[in-house]
């Protein structure tokens, strides 16, 4: 009887004891599909679109979505291509994520930024235009007048 009272008390303990806590994962990126013409998504920027603009060879492409920013990453022959729309931006948020070497694009859009790293052979261009609350950064090895020409265009889609 001794036992079963043991084992009883010892199993009511396991029973209302609170589980230990487990540890959150972030919350994980997801992928999404949109049509053309509903806001700023890789739709929108799809692979030919933006690989005609820029003069490159483009295959394909994946989004992903991480609160008010969609990343298009572009799939091709040498350096990485991006695009990434960013709402609800602001001129102080703007600012913030100007590179420090960034030099300004007067006259184009609400405001605008250019950077480039990298060598001559290896040079990795950034484009970078806020008009109203919403960013288009380009991130190509294609230079700054086709990477205007394609955020221009892209303003025009959403």
């Amino acid at each position: 009887m001794r036992i079963t009272l043991l084992a009883a008390a010892f199993l009511l303990a396991a029973c209302t004891s609170e589980p230990e806590a487990s540890p959150q994962a972030p919350a994980p990126q997801t992928t999404v599909e949109q049509p053309p013409g509903k806001g700023p998504n890789c739709a929108n920027a799809n692979s030919s679109v933006v690989g005609k603009a820029l003069g490159l060879r483009l295959q394909g492409q994946q989004e992903t979505v991480d609160k008010t920013v969609t990343t298009c990453t572009y799939v091709g022959s040498g350096m990485p291509v991006e695009v990434r729309f960013t709402t609800n931006a602001t001129a102080a948020s703007f600012a913030k994520g100007k590179p420090e070497k960034a030099k300004a694009i007067e006259g184009f859009h609400d405001e605008a930024y250019e950077a480039t790293a990298g060598g001559a052979e290896t040079a990795q261009h950034t484009v970078a235009a806020r008009k109203g609350k919403t960013q288009i950064e380009v991130m190509s090895p294609a230079g700054v007048e086709p990477s205007k020409k394609l955020i221009s265009d892209l303003f025009g889609r959403i």
